[in-house]
This record gives structure tokens, C-alpha cells and sequence, in this order.
């Protein structure tokens, strides 16, 4: 049924997918290698997370965790403890790490949606538990760690904060966001983001002791933020949108690509986008997944949305500047920057 859905979904935003002009195939080869790794897994993942080259994990849409330890070649099912979706990982140190997750709907007559959830480990992955359930039982779909310590994850209208490194947790409702939020991170331990659905931007300025509504007016809802040397990016619906001023001001980057659902900048000029590409065509079409690069903050994007191997990239993890891993259904995408 899952498999229906996300058919018809592809199907209905057609014009998402679309062929995008300033994006082909018809530019100059693109700045990195890719190599598609069939994991073998019957999950679709949700997020990834490595913490070298060689040290990874990935989280699934059935509650999975798995484990690489040889580059994204082999991967091992963890004990998760959960059969509903992880929607964001991250590991603060070598030994622990924090998954989080849940649903907000299900179907069937006296159905009771699960929730939201953290899990924690402290062995490497090897044992899991459920240490938080949020009061309001929502989803939780972010989760950002400033150092070993000090971390955050998000979901719906509430910022949960841990001091002591996933073992406890506090809760921060926002009144009148209006959407939904989706990611977030932070530049340094002071200066922070979280990208919401209906052109929704939280900010901080204060390690997260307050926060600041705002909005760039484009009519988008965002996915994804990342932030280098003074720029802050933006990517989602519409075009990838580039902050010079902490988020004061926003400028739409023309010549981006659209459904965008992770970016990730190493230096202020350098970055790369992933996402939704372009339709195959047909009553039973699907979309491919996409690949950009900028060598000049956003001014010009090399790249295409046509990867027809893979379908939308969802998630990023850059270990090291020059090597990242993505994932698009049950596939893991190796990059390598040239």
C-alpha cells in the first residue's frame, strides 16, 4: 500500500518534476563521482548518518537501523526497538547515539497514532531504548547536536533540547508557527536555524534559549538549511534561497533548482544540493533522483535530475569534506568530490 501511495504522489506532483532548463544534462561533467550501492534492504531509508568514511548508519520508514562499518558495502539490522519510521539519526560521540521518529496518523477503525519518540544508544548502535515520549504525541522529524552534550530535535510546533547527551530532555512549544517544522541545525553554539513547511523560518541567536519567527515570502515550504563561513541556504519547494546576514534577509538564487531536499555547503561558494528530479513520463512514471554543485555561492548549479538509478535523494551525510553518503529508497549513493 505504501508503495501505492508514494506512485500516486510521484504521479500527482508531475509538474514538480518537470524539466528544468537551467539544470541538464547538456553542462559540463558534474564536480563529483557517484557510486549506487544496493543495500539489499526491503526498508525505504529516511536519513543517514556516518561518522567517517567508513563508519555509517541509516534509518528506514519500518523502524529500522543499520550499520555499516566497511564504507556503505554491507549493512547490519540493529535492534531498534520500533516498527514505525526514524525519521533523523546523529551520533554526538562514537558510542552514543540518538534516533528519532513517529507517526501521526494510521489507518483503521479505533487506530491510535504512536507518536512521537528519541531513542538512545550508548554501545554503538548494538542496543537501543526509548527514552522520551513528547507530551503532545506527535512525530519528531530533526535532530541536530551542537557538541557531545548539548543537542536538539524538532517536530510539528516543539523544540526539545538536551545538557547531558540524549539522556534527558526538555520541551519548548512555539505558539502560532503555522507550520510545520522539518530540520534543524546550527552554524556555531549560538546561531541557529529550523526550516518549517508554509515559508516558516525559526531563528536563534542565543543557543536556542529563544526563538525567532520569520519569513521570506516566497510561498514554499522548506526542507532543508545549511550554513558556511557567514552564508546561510535554504532549499525546498521552490528555488534554494541564500542568507549573507544570519537570516535577516533572504535572496532567491534564480538559476537553483527546485524540490530540494537536503543541501549541504563546505565553504561559502562550495555546495551541493539533492533531491527530487525530473518525470519519466507515463500514466506510471516515476521521478528520478537529483544532483547540483556550486563553485560560486549559488550563482550557477552544474548537475542534472536525471540520476534514473535512484529516486528522490531524502538525506546527506558529508563525514569528510570530500566524501558523502546519500540515500533514495533502499539505496545508499557514495559521493566523491573531485
Amino acid at each position: 500500500m505504501k508503495q501505492i501511495t508514494t506512485l500516486f504522489f510521484c504521479i500527482a506532483i508531475f509538474s514538480a518534476c518537470k524539466k528544468d532548463k537551467q539544470s541538464s544534462q547538456n553542462k559540463p561533467s558534474i564536480c563529483f563521482e557517484t557510486n549506487i550501492i544496493n543495500t539489499n534492504v526491503q526498508d525505504g531509508f529516511m536519513s543517514v548518518f556516518f561518522l567517517n568514511e567508513k563508519n555509517g548508519f541509516v534509518t528506514s520508514d519500518k523502524g529500522g537501523i543499520y550499520k555499516t562499518i566497511e564504507s556503505a558495502k554491507t549493512w547490519t539490522a540493529l535492534n531498534s526497538t520500533t516498527n514505525v519510521p526514524i525519521r533523523d539519526i546523529w551520533f554526538p560521540s562514537a558510542n552514543i547515539g540518538i534516533a528519532v521518529g513517529g507517526e501521526n496518523s494510521c489507518g483503521g477503525t479505533g487506530c491510535i497514532p504512536s507518536g512521537g519518540f528519541i531513542l538512545r544508544t550508548q554501545d554503538y548502535g548494538q542496543t537501543w531504548n526509548k527514552i522520551f515520549t513528547p507530551s503532545n504525541r506527535l512525530e519528531i522529524t530533526s535532530i541536530y547536536f551542537i557538541n557531545n552534550l548539548v543537542g536538539y530535535c524538532v517536530g510539528e510546533n516543539v523544540i526539545y533540547k538536551t545538557n547531558d547527551g540524549g539522556q534527558t530532555w526538555s520541551e519548548n512549544q512555539i505558539s502560532n508557527l503555522g507550520g510545520k517544522m522539518m530540520k534543524i541545525k546550527f552554524s556555531d553554539n549560538r546561531n541557529g536555524f529550523i526550516v518549517c513547511t508554509f515559508d516558516k523560518i525559526l531563528k536563534t541567536t542565543n543557543g536556542g534559549n529563544s526563538w525567532q519567527i520569520t519569513s521570506p515570502n516566497k510561498n514554499n515550504g522548506y526542507y532543508s538549511t545549511s550554513s558556511s563561513n557567514g552564508a546561510t541556504y535554504v532549499s525546498g519547494q521552490g528555488k534554494i534561497l541564500k542568507s549573507i546576514d544570519n537570516g535577516v534577509n533572504w535572496q532567491e538564487l534564480f538559476n537553483s533548482p527546485s524540490e530540494i531536499y537536503d543541501v549541504h555547503f563546505t565553504t561559502q561558494e562550495i555546495g551541493y544540493a539533492f533531491g527530487r528530479g525530473n518525470y519519466s513520463g507515463g500514466d506510471f512514471g516515476r521521478c528520478y533522483g537529483s544532483i547540483y554543485c556550486t563553485n560560486n555561492g549559488g550563482s550557477s548549479w552544474n548537475g542534472n535530475g536525471d540520476f534514473k538509478d535512484i529516486g528522490t535523494i531524502k538525506a546527506v551525510s558529508f563525514p569528510l569534506s570530500n566524501i558523502g553518503y546519500a540515500v533514495s529508497g533502499n539505496k545508499v549513493i557514495k559521493i566523491v568530490i573531485n
